[in-house]
């Protein structure tokens, strides 16, 4: 092949970047974004979106000349799916999923190609994004599942914080029954004390015999 042809043919291509895999959680009813971004901007590209789970009708969504090609897509994504951007501005290439189901679980992959490629059987590089998708409910068996498994790994911190619980339980009991004890003692120390002082009465007959004894003695 000459150089020239070469050229031609490169510019004819989409260069991509390598897929990227995450995963997006959602609940049933949601509207969830699938991120997506080609290597770099290119005019008449074909957007194709795919969930390989779903065997032979696979087809999510395909987007090539300015519009969705509805051809052999699954009756499941008809009139749900749209681009976040269909002018494909800044690599955007991103899959917009309207009302979301527990269906809709599974791995989504994105490809791009030059929109001269009019069959989509012939759209078969490798995708650009790995996207998985988990929709759940909240508070599903699942979900549940899953906090249940979270608490039996965490049987030691549980168990230190009961034993911190259980000994400032303790603490503050030991501290009732000393202040407890110190106001007891001090009420009795002050009811003897009382007992031996005289009485205003006596003190007052004891200060008229002595001053009787005195008189008498002059």
């Amino acid at each position: 092949m000459m150089p020239q042809q070469l050229s031609s043919l490169t510019s004819d291509l989409c260069v991509v970047s390598s897929p990227t895999d995450q995963t997006i959680r959602a609940e049933p009813g949601q509207t969830i974004i699938l991120p997506c971004e080609a290597a770099r901007n290119k005019n008449e590209l074909t957007v194709d979106w795919s969930k390989p789970d779903l065997g032979e009708n696979d087809h999510v969504a395909l987007y090539r000349n300015d519009q969705f090609d509805d051809e052999g897509q699954n009756p499941s994504y008809k009139d749900r799916v749209d681009l976040q951007d269909r002018e494909i501005k800044n690599r955007d290439v991103s899959l917009v999923l309207k009302n979301v189901t527990t269906d809709d679980t599974g791995k989504y992959e994105c490809r791009v190609h030059p929109s001269n490629r009019r069959k989509r059987s012939y759209l078969d590089n490798e995708p650009i994004c790995i996207i998985t998708l988990q929709v759940s409910a909240a508070g599903s068996k699942d979900e549940l599942k899953k906090d249940e498994g979270t608490k039996e790994e965490q049987p030691e911190d549980g168990g230190t914080n009961t034993g911190l619980t259980v000994g400032l339980s303790v603490g503050l009991l030991v501290l009732a029954l000393l202040a407890g004890g110190f106001l007891l003692y001090k009420k009795l120390r002050r009811s003897s004390q009382e007992q031996n002082q005289p009485s205003a009465a006596e003190a007052e007959l004891q200060a008229m015999n002595v001053e009787n004894h005195q008189e008498a003695e002059t």
